[in-house]
């Protein structure tokens, strides 16, 4: 996604600023300035061709569907005589949705889905770099680049986004995962030194150090908020892995009308459970291990590897044109969900998994972006092709076999004004299971739930082409 005021473009401005060179008295310091600002995106789609016959993905979807996604944005910063920078930083969630109740130690609240997204306070200086303290994605995915060509230019919007993003495809592209999902975290931006720089950050539980629910929750990764003051999370709660640690480089640089971006980086985690205390199983490896009540880290669990993701993209402009590549590949995500991490063993009657064996240690999911555009005054024509490779995700007994997803974007962007753009495109979804495997027979006849119980949506392939219109507001 695109990064604001994160990662390179961070680093960058922190060598801006003054390193104190000129004494002045503190009476010429000023108080950090808030500002308010916001983005706002919306898209409509029109499957105009789809795979939709009994046991498919698109089977009873409505060939029309909208999307929006909004964020508010609330951001202030300083610069002090002695050169050092202070600033907040604040994301909210802001859509519109149903409330909803949520039964924790402080009663009722709600949850709906008006959330911080992100909030983090933070300190730079020419000299010695940034530190950030708060919510905040890792270094790896607020630094990456390479995804934000294409038609729109903004990886909210495209076929690699995790915001607005129409398909149908039983599961999506997305080459920035969050692994800590925005716990609470340090960080840590270097300077950059004849163009390169290095970050770093660690985050100890993913579910953040609030105290009060229903989300974001330092001890329980839930609706139910069991942290108590005083104490540091436990390794008892309901969060899958601990002590998350990002490391991100890259280089910034401009050879003649060229100008270049490269990053790379790694996260990865300790899992929770496993055999014993002291050993963890390697990649490519199950082991059968269950609970002991003298081990308090151990837990129901057939593997134990800790998750790791790798990622790195380049980005090149060139006069009016745009090209960027994004690469990312994850092994042993701590969780089972749609993007391959465990094998399905049991779906329900619309084709959706319900249980998962986790082989958690042999899943590995690689995904990429491609993106290029040309620019012409007001005009914006781009093309985007996003692949997904997901291992196991089909239920078939050979976990190494991956499904693989292709989304193929090309189309237009029209910019109406400063931060207004509105954006036509047409789209091509491609699924390939890799070798069709349907468990408990092959019938796709409709039952009392629609479609069969024995149906795989993972299992069979799929195609859909879309007409699609978004637009963005930034303000």
């Amino acid at each position: 996604m695109k990064k604001l005021l994160l990662g390179t473009s961070a680093l960058v401005a922190a060598g801006l600023f003054s390193n104190g060179a000129h004494a002045q008295t503190a009476t010429t310091d000023q108080p950090i300035q808030m500002k308010f600002g916001g983005q706002y995106y919306t898209g409509a789609a029109a499957m105009i061709s789809q795979d939709d016959q009994p046991g498919d993905a698109g089977y009873k979807r409505q060939p029309t569907g909208f999307q929006d996604y909004f964020l508010i944005r609330f951001l202030g910063s300083t610069t002090f005589s002695n050169g050092i920078t202070a600033g907040v930083w604040t994301r909210l969630n802001a859509f519109s949705a149903p409330n909803g109740q949520a039964n924790t130690t402080n009663g009722f609240q709600s949850s709906n889905n008006t959330t911080i997204k992100d909030s983090y306070v933070y300190l730079k200086n020419a000299s010695w770099g940034e530190f950030r303290i708060g919510d905040d994605s890792d270094v790896r995915r607020n630094d990456a680049v390479g995804n934000n060509a294409g038609v729109t230019g903004d990886g909210n919007i495209g076929a690699n986004s995790g915001a607005i993003y129409f398909s149908n495809s039983p599961v999506y592209n997305f080459t920035t995962l969050n692994l800590d999902s925005r716990g609470t975290k340090i960080v840590y931006y270097s300077p950059t030194i004849a163009g390169f720089h290095f970050g770093a950050s660690y985050t100890p539980d993913k579910a953040g150090g609030h105290t009060n629910g229903p989300g974001n929750i330092g001890d329980n990764n839930g609706l139910t908020d069991n942290q108590t003051n005083g104490l540091t999370p436990s390794y008892l709660n309901n969060a899958t892995a601990y002590n998350y640690w990002s490391l991100t480089t890259g280089y910034n640089g401009t050879f003649g009308p060229v100008k270049f971006a490269w990053t790379a980086g790694y996260s990865t985690g300790s899992r929770k459970g496993g055999c014993s205390t002291s050993v963890k199983v390697a990649l490519g490896n199950d082991a059968a291990c269950g609970f002991s009540s003298s081990n308090t880290v151990e837990a129901n669990s057939t593997t134990n590897a800790d998750p790791k993701v790798y990622n790195s993209g380049i980005q090149v402009n060139y006069g009016p044109w745009e090209l960027g590549f994004n690469y990312e590949l994850s092994q042993a995500l701590p969780s089972p969900a749609v993007g391959g991490q465990g094998q399905a063993i049991a779906f329900n009657a619309a084709g959706l998994p319900t249980a998962f064996f986790n082989r958690t240690n042999e899943m590995t999911n690689k995904q990429s972006d491609l993106n290029i555009s040309y620019t012409v005054g007001a005009i914006r024509l781009g093309a985007e092709w996003s692949r997904g490779e997901f291992e196991g995700i089909t239920g078939d007994a050979n976990v190494k076999r991956a499904a693989i997803n292709d989304v193929i974007q090309v189309g237009a962007t029209y910019s109406v004004g400063p931060g207004v753009n509105i954006a036509g495109l047409i789209q091509q979804t491609l699924y390939d299971p890799n070798g069709a495997y349907v468990p408990a027979g092959s019938s796709f006849a409709p039952g009392t739930g629609g479609v069969a119980g024995n149906n795989n949506v993972y299992a069979k392939s799929f195609n859909s082409t879309a007409l699609i219109m978004e637009t963005s507001f930034r303000w």
